[in-house]
């Protein structure tokens, strides 16, 4: 089958291999980790923000600055302006980037949660095994692995 017409399971094949300990941050657990000190993280939670690699994708990184400008986050500078990326970086955060497939998974998984950002968080997180550290009980639904 031609590279094109890869389907969603063959494209996900493709994945890297992750290091052990490796996940996906939501925006609530970097909001909570940093804005808050990880307030109500349990150890794994705290354990999972400040070692191995923990992945951000830019739809949250939209999220956290979108709620910033619109007033909805507890103040921190970082979340503010355009200064974000670059506290992610200087923090060891890498990127993960959401590519075609996961972003059509994304519009067919089924309707558990409908938060747009959450749904290519999940996706992401189908596509790459990667687990999330996150306090929605929502992304159970979907069979992924969680960490809070």
């Amino acid at each position: 089958m031609s590279p094109s017409r890869k389907g969603f399971a063959e494209a996900a094949a493709g994945w890297p291999a992750y290091p052990p300990g490796a996940c996906l941050a939501d925006a609530c657990a970097l909001i909570v980790f940093h804005a808050l000190g990880g307030a109500g993280m349990s150890a794994a939670g705290h354990a999972g923000m400040q070692g191995g690699e923990v992945y951000v994708i830019a739809e949250t990184v939209w999220e956290i600055t979108r709620k910033a400008a619109d007033g909805k986050l507890p103040p921190f500078a970082p979340f503010d302006d355009l200064g974000f990326p670059t506290f992610l970086r200087e923090r060891g955060y890498k990127p993960l980037a959401v590519d075609w497939d996961i972003a059509a998974r994304a519009a067919t998984l089924p309707p558990h949660h409908r938060d747009p950002m959450d749904r290519m968080l999940i996706a992401t997180s189908i596509a790459t095994g990667l687990p999330i550290i996150t306090n929605d009980a929502a992304f159970a639904a979907y069979g992924v692995r969680l960490v809070w």
